[in-house]
């Protein structure tokens, strides 16, 4: 879908911009490659339906995101979330064509596997509707 793709696109740029990430040298991955080092954000998955209303219609999309740090415990991953976040409420509301009527943090996970890194998982609730360009 056009809009789930613009949306994503949105969301890339924001966290890439991002002074906060910037500072602390987060990479932003659309599914992070093989060889990926933390800490860095991977979006996906991005659930999607269709959201009506009597006159209109739009996408209601379930994105989640996904932050990963080395082994430094519970912490640190908390700290990229709640940049992530920030960054991602903080976003523009209107972009080639893509409105964003709603826009909020659903729920979040942070969790440690100890052979592993940790992973902070943050979804997200987004409402959009197509404007003419």
């Amino acid at each position: 879908m056009e809009e789930s793709l613009a949306l994503q696109r949105l969301v890339v740029q924001t966290l890439r911009q991002s002074p906060a990430l910037a500072a602390a040298g987060v990479a932003v991955h659309d599914g992070p490659p093989a060889d990926a080092k933390p800490p860095f954000v991977a979006l996906g998955p991005d659930s999607f339906v269709s959201w009506s209303w009597k006159g209109g219609g739009g996408i209601e999309h379930r994105l989640v995101l996904t932050a990963w740090v080395g082994r430094d415990g519970l912490a640190s991953a908390k700290a990229l979330v709640a940049d992530v976040v920030k960054a991602v409420l903080a976003m523009p509301r209107h972009e080639a064509g893509l409105k964003i009527v709603t826009l909020r943090f659903v729920r979040g996970l942070v969790k440690r596997d100890p052979r592993r890194w940790t992973e902070g998982r943050m979804e997200f609730l987004a409402r959009t509707v197509r404007e003419d360009d």
